[in-house]
């Protein structure tokens, strides 16, 4: 690649590039960032048509940097990883009326959900992520980007990206097995490479349409169950209101912080985020998992 564009935005004053560096190194996505220095690289654009964006802080403001974009596309973009247009003061009103969560206002301030460039990203995530641990899933992601050479390089910097359809489609179920996948995400990696080559899997749409819409779209594609539609959705359209009411981490979670057992239902789940979180579900889902993951590892230090 070129010269980058280079540009600058102002992040609201509840946004921390430091809290988001260090949530990746707990999280799913933390294979497609690449650091270098102060820097945090990110694949964005469209599946077939991938570009490199830097962001880095620099005061008040954070420097953007664009392979392959321009500056209004880059901003853009930085402000969609973040989630900067959130409006997070409203969740942490929340957040300090409900003991559950009441203090990680302060303890994870300015973290915002990061999110994927567009669905078909997030749920080859979610697939990949079905029932085994993120190190296990990051494991297969690695040998899915290492078979089908996923990278870019930006400025001498090797940048993950995730592969197209037209890619996973050619690997076929033989090439896909020796990444590590069953046969069942096989199945549904292909499946969805199809429709995302096929055009039907429309990210603007599902961002609006009512969150149980969106669920049932994404659950009829094959493999793609709640759990993993909610993460997609999570992720992959910017929504604030999907609790992912079926995760295990989230239940976990809830049972550790004394809110309800593990083997209660979804339904009580969902129940008590709408009930305390409405229309902020996917950050309850976010703080939820922060939360437990910096208990354990405080726990495991001391």
């Amino acid at each position: 690649m070129g010269a980058p564009t280079v540009t600058t935005i102002t992040p609201p004053p509840l946004a921390s590039l430091p809290v988001e560096r260090e949530q990746l190194e707990y999280s799913s996505r933390s294979i497609v960032f690449a650091e270098d220095g102060e820097r945090l690289l990110r694949a964005w654009g469209t599946p077939e048509r991938p570009w490199v964006l830097s962001v880095e802080p620099r005061g008040r403001r954070w420097r953007v940097e664009a392979w392959g974009a321009d500056g209004r596309t880059a901003r853009s973009a930085a402000r969609a990883l973040f989630s900067l247009d959130h409006p997070l003061e409203e969740f942490y009103r929340l957040v300090r009326a409900e003991p559950t969560l009441q203090g990680t206002e302060r303890r994870f301030r300015g973290l915002r959900v990061p999110r994927d460039a567009h669905v078909y990203e997030a749920l080859i995530h979610s697939i990949l992520g079905q029932q085994v641990s993120v190190r296990a899933a990051n494991a297969m992601k690695g040998r899915l980007l290492e078979r089908t050479g996923s990278f870019l390089i930006a400025d001498g910097v090797e940048v993950p990206r995730v592969p197209t359809p037209g890619e996973v489609r050619a690997l076929g179920r033989a090439g896909l097995r020796t990444t590590g996948l069953s046969r069942a995400k096989c199945r549904s990696l292909l499946a969805l490479a199809k429709t995302v080559s096929d055009g039907a899997l429309p990210s603007e749409e599902l961002a609006h349409v009512p969150l149980p819409t969106a669920v049932e779209r994404l659950d009829a594609l094959p493999g793609v169950g709640r759990w993993t539609a909610e993460n997609g959705l999570l992720r992959g359209v910017g929504r604030t209101d999907v609790f992912v009411a079926g995760d295990l981490g989230v239940r976990v979670a809830l049972e550790e912080f004394g809110v309800l057992r593990r083997t209660a239902s979804e339904d009580r789940a969902r129940a008590w985020a709408e009930r305390h979180y409405p229309g902020w579900g996917s950050y309850a889902t976010l703080y939820l998992w922060r939360k437990l993951v910096a208990d354990h590892a405080a726990a495991d230090s001391g």
